[in-house]
């Protein structure tokens, strides 16, 4: 990944833009009013405007970054044996509920070989109460998920049949590391927005380890094993296999032809944003989450993958 002396300057550009999504939202996003805006204006102008803060640092340090950002309204669910978790009802058994709001991947492609780094993060989004995070009736199912990882399946029929265990051999990177719960809060009275990514743990506090989302980004692309979980592109063990599937199932969605995107780009950045809500919602999506739908059909997780290059590297076969 990149060099860790580039974390600091990468978290103070990232730190502007996520404010601001959160605060007022952006080109093709409303102003937030719950988790499910919030995700929407992250996705689909947070990480644009990110990403075009980051370029100069590291056109400076010869790279440049490919952001590919989709956001679904639609989230994959996942059926699982349950664990024996103090905070949740043992019913339902198996347990069902979504994986995550969002994938986040950084790719870094090394200078010389064509070698890829990756690291991934799934999030799940939950708006702040009292500055903390508070689930509640089934919301505690989500977190025996995330907090314990239990060999697990998907629902839908687009991801394959096989069980995911993220702890099984051979193991890449820490389990732990698999998933975090974004704390979001939105600007009110006495309050600034603000984006922050916790860890979920089995025992309480079950939420720690507050880090700016901001620092976070800057942290996954200088490779902190303190954020995110290493992944193979194309590996085999269950972690990277899931990421790579995410990432090809949202891809597959016919976004090329029913919405083209935004693409913007210069020598240093290139950028493909879409809302597949396009295709759902007959409004060309705003709108759309307004309200904050409570449950989300089975489908394709919102995904933003961030490649770095060096900046005279072409793209080729490599990319996922």
């Amino acid at each position: 990944m990149l060099n860790s002396n580039l974390t600091h300057f990468l978290a103070a550009a990232a730190s502007a833009p996520i404010a601001k999504v959160l605060t007022s939202g952006g080109p093709r996003s409303s102003k937030p009013s719950g988790e499910v805006s919030a995700v929407r204006a992250m996705t689909l102008d947070g990480f644009d405007e990110i990403a075009a803060a980051w370029s100069p640092i590291l056109k400076a340090n010869g790279f440049r970054i490919e952001l590919k950002a989709v956001f679904c309204h639609s989230r994959p669910q996942v059926l699982f044996s349950r664990v024996p978790s103090p905070f949740a009802s043992p019913k339902p058994q198996p347990g069902r509920c979504e994986l995550a709001d969002l994938l986040v991947v950084i790719d870094y492609v090394k200078p010389g070989p064509k070698t890829r780094e990756r690291r991934a993060v799934l999030i799940q989004a939950k708006l702040l109460k009292g500055g903390q995070i508070k689930p509640s009736g089934r919301e505690w199912i989500q977190h025996e998920l995330l907090a314990w990882w239990p060999s697990f399946t998907f629902v839908e029929a687009a991801y394959d049949t096989r069980p995911r265990d993220f702890s099984a051999n051979p193991l890449v990177g820490f389990p732990g590391m698999s998933a975090e719960y974004g704390g979001i809060e939105l600007q009110g009275v006495g309050n600034s927005a603000e984006w922050q990514n916790l860890l979920p743990f089995p025992q309480s506090p079950c939420f720690r380890y507050s880090v700016p989302f901001s620092d976070f980004l800057a942290d996954m692309a200088t490779g902190s094993a303190d954020c995110s979980r290493e992944a193979v592109a194309g590996g085999s063990d269950d972690w990277s296999f899931t990421v790579d599937e995410l990432l090809k199932v949202t891809a597959a969605k016919p976004i090329a032809k029913a919405m083209p995107g935004v693409l913007r780009g210069n020598v240093n950045v290139v950028g493909l944003i879409v809302d597949t809500s396009a295709q759902t919602s007959g409004d060309g999506g705003a709108g759309a989450d307004e309200g904050e739908m409570t449950d989300w059909p089975d489908g394709p997780i919102s995904t933003v993958q961030l490649t770095i290059r060096p900046l005279d590297d072409r793209d080729d076969d490599l990319d996922a």
